[in-house]
């Protein structure tokens, strides 16, 4: 058992770390848990956010579901289990990954790869070494890394951005939606089942790989 702490009405959790995982894990309560218990969650700015720290010291934190999370790590994994609200992410080296969130994700590593499951906002991941891997995003994407693969679901009604110098592109629309496609690659191939048209704007490029784009 951890130790328990009351969420002030409105606030957000934040924890930042140096080395260690960070999981997060969403159930249905009220409060937060944090373990190890000795971890101590703080209050700040009136209430709106309760904050964490950790230097060496893996931390498993128990929330209500759709609560709004930010974390920001040097050296290891993140994990984000189960729905939240708004998400934000930074790691300098470690894989992050996130469940299904209700609003925006951002997402942000220099080397790691990157999974998303659903995101009902708009998804914006960055890595400068790894692959990137997105289910699903009501809104706008923006996705980009040097060196790794793409992979993303759409609903095809908000701009898709994805580059990469270095791996392979995959979008996924939803059924009857058209984009204004630009796809481009130096070295490989470029396949596009969908049909033009103006639901939204896709723009896909990487140097050296292939780009596929299909309907869900």
């Amino acid at each position: 058992m951890g130790t328990r702490y009351s969420i002030p009405p409105g606030a957000r959790l934040k924890v930042l770390g140096v080395s260690g995982k960070v999981r997060v894990i969403s159930e249905g309560r009220t409060d937060i848990e944090i373990d190890p218990p000795e971890r101590r969650i703080e209050i700040h700015d009136d209430g709106r956010v309760m904050e964490t720290r950790s230097r060496s010291t893996n931390l498993e934190i128990r929330v209500p579901h759709g609560l709004n999370v930010s974390i920001g790590t040097v050296s290891g994994d993140v994990e984000l289990d189960g729905r939240f609200g708004t998400v934000k992410v930074s790691s300098v080296s470690g894989s992050i990954k996130i469940g299904d969130t209700a609003g925006d994700a951002d997402i942000r590593s220099i080397a790691g790869q990157i999974v998303v499951g659903d995101c009902g906002g708009c998804c914006r991941a960055n890595t400068k070494s790894g692959r990137i891997a997105i289910e699903h995003v009501g809104g706008e994407v923006l996705a980009h890394t040097m060196s790794g693969s793409i992979q993303v679901g759409t609903a095809g009604r908000d701009e898709v951005s994805l580059k990469t110098i270095s791996g392979r592109l995959e979008v996924h629309v939803d059924r009857g939606r058209a984009p204004r496609a630009k796809l481009r690659t130096l070295s490989g191939k470029i396949s596009n089942a969908l049909p033009p048209g103006d639901d939204f704007e896709l723009r896909a490029s990487t140097i050296s790989g292939s780009i596929e784009v299909s309907e869900r």
